[in-house]
């Protein structure tokens, strides 16, 4: 369950990521508009979406290996960060929208904001929790496989 969940998840980040900073490039190639510092932001989670794809793409063999008593490869914990810090900016961006739509929007109509805020937030949620939930179960893993590998020296010992 967990193997499919990342594909999921890998599928769901590759145009979340990719559409702010693709958004950006149109406006400023086509439009020719002037860069301005509010831009930064679709840029930085373009940058967090490309983090987050690379660290589901790294541990998406992690559920498989976690079955089995072999030591799991380390993924680098700024792939981590990344991961979590693009979930939680989706989850902001949503709630921004809602407030955004919700504050100047003459008619309320309800219809755009469940297309827009709403997968924003269940895809930046998913990748925080998924990321939390996998870390603890490497620490159980890590937990487990080292009380083995005592028990095999314990049982060596007494041989």
């Amino acid at each position: 369950m967990g193997h499919l969940q990342k594909i999921i998840l890998l599928v769901l980040i590759v145009p979340l990521a990719l559409f702010p900073g693709g958004l950006i490039s149109y406006v400023l190639l086509f439009e020719e508009l002037k860069f301005e510092a509010s831009m930064w932001i679709p840029i930085g989670i373009t940058v967090l979406g490309i983090g987050s794809f690379m660290f589901h793409f790294k541990t998406k063999k992690f559920y498989k290996l976690l079955r089995m008593k072999v030591v799991l490869p380390n993924v680098d914990p700024w792939l981590w960060v990344l991961d979590i810090a693009f979930g939680i900016a989706y989850i902001l961006l949503s709630f921004y929208f809602v407030y955004i739509m919700y504050t100047f929007s003459a008619d309320k109509n309800i219809n755009v904001l469940l297309m827009v805020a709403i997968p924003m937030f269940v895809a930046g949620a998913w990748t925080v929790f998924e990321a939390i939930y996998l870390n603890k179960l490497i620490g159980i893993h890590k937990y487990a496989h080292r009380h083995s590998e005592i028990e095999d020296i314990k049982g060596n010992v007494t041989e």
